[in-house]
């Protein structure tokens, strides 16, 4: 039981514990089920017990859309996006932006991202999606020399970088067939993925960037769950290791 008199229980036990590393929110279902969790999640926090990352931060990380427009007003680069209800209003955007990538606003591993530059094709998949009331989300492709670059952090540290290679695909997903080559990272990743944690909130994290035709960088997606194995198979860096040491750093405090 905690200080304030709460408990929590699993299997029927008791759990008594002083943090807890969230490692994602799980498979949801419905709108009840993502509020039990997640109400959950913020009453153990408040009973003062430390998690990582944040309930807060794991929601607003979720949320493709929201995070980027947070990452948008503090002033850091992503791509242009738009996330809309109308499917005609789908098209006006790939007449406007060319060539553009449909994505759910949560999700992870490149499943279900469709690229497209015919508004005709957009128009069906936008009503396809509207039809089982999910939202579109909406962003202009990036040119991107047939990779994309993951930079793991935890804390304040960088723990390393790595290209996602794929030269027979658009998605750059390790899970989508990808190579990995292991880089330096340099002080503008460095700058832009620390910056990025800052303003979500997260303790860790796995920035996804993007170098356009200009070799400028832009943020893709910031995951507050992120799976490393792409990541330690190129660096022999385990990630788990510094996420436990920075929980039990914070739960010292």
């Amino acid at each position: 039981m905690t200080k304030d008199g709460v408990e929590y229980g699993y299997a029927g036990n008791t759990l008594e514990i002083d943090g807890g590393l969230i490692r994602n929110l799980g498979f949801i279902s419905s709108t009840e089920q993502l509020i039990r969790r997640y109400d959950t999640l913020r009453s153990m926090e408040k009973s003062g017990i430390t998690l990582i990352n944040r309930p807060d931060a794991m929601f607003v990380a979720r949320d493709k859309f929201y995070s980027l427009v947070k990452l948008k007003n503090a002033g850091i680069p992503v791509p242009e996006t738009a996330v809309v209800e109308d499917p005609f209003e789908a098209m006006r955007l790939v007449m406007k932006w060319k060539d553009v990538v449909i994505k759910p606003v949560v999700g992870s591993l490149g499943l279900g991202s469709i690229r497209a530059e015919d508004p005709d094709i957009v128009f069906r998949v936008s009503k396809s999606l509207l039809s089982i009331n999910q939202p579109i989300y909406i962003q202009k492709y990036i040119n991107k020399p047939q990779r994309d670059i993951r930079i793991f952090a935890v804390g304040d540290r960088i723990l390393g970088g790595i290209y996602r290679i794929n030269k027979s695909s658009w998605k750059t997903n390790v899970a989508q067939g990808s190579l990995t080559q292991v880089i330096t990272v340099n002080q503008d990743l460095e700058e832009i993925t620390l910056k990025s944690m800052k303003v979500l909130g997260l303790d860790y994290a796995g920035i996804d960037i993007v170098e356009d035709e200009s070799g400028d960088y832009k943020i893709l997606e910031v995951n507050g769950s992120p799976l490393w194995g792409g990541f330690y198979e190129a660096t022999k860096i385990n990630p788990a290791k510094y996420i436990v040491e920075h929980l039990i750093k914070k739960m010292k405090k």
